[in-house]
């Protein structure tokens, strides 16, 4: 039997951390980049969906996992049968700002 699929779902402030990174990538020319970073991100959000637990247990009911091949994590938190993604956090970014968000 197949593992249970969780919907994962993006936060506001997650959807602008994304778009603030792909604004970025395209604003250095990274167009390929772009793209393949919100393919990565689509990849990640897939994979949890399969396996929840997949990230690094942090604080407050958070977990962590970052994004292959970019300097990103996705920080999430695990609901009954829901994945909420609260940041796509850079890695040189001051640690711990999405605490307050839902």
């Amino acid at each position: 039997m197949p593992p249970k699929q969780h919907l994962v779902s993006l936060s506001r402030e997650a959807e602008a951390d994304a778009d603030a990174a792909v604004e970025w990538y395209i604003g250095e020319g990274a167009f390929i980049a772009a793209d393949d970073f919100l393919g990565e991100i689509e990849q990640t959000m897939g994979m949890l969906a399969r396996f929840p637990e997949v990230g690094e247990a942090g604080l407050h009911n958070m977990r962590m996992l970052p994004l292959h091949g970019f300097p990103y994590s996705l920080i999430y938190r695990l609901q009954a049968d829901a994945i909420r993604i609260i940041a796509i956090a850079h890695h040189s970014r001051r640690p711990g700002y999405w605490v307050g968000r839902r």
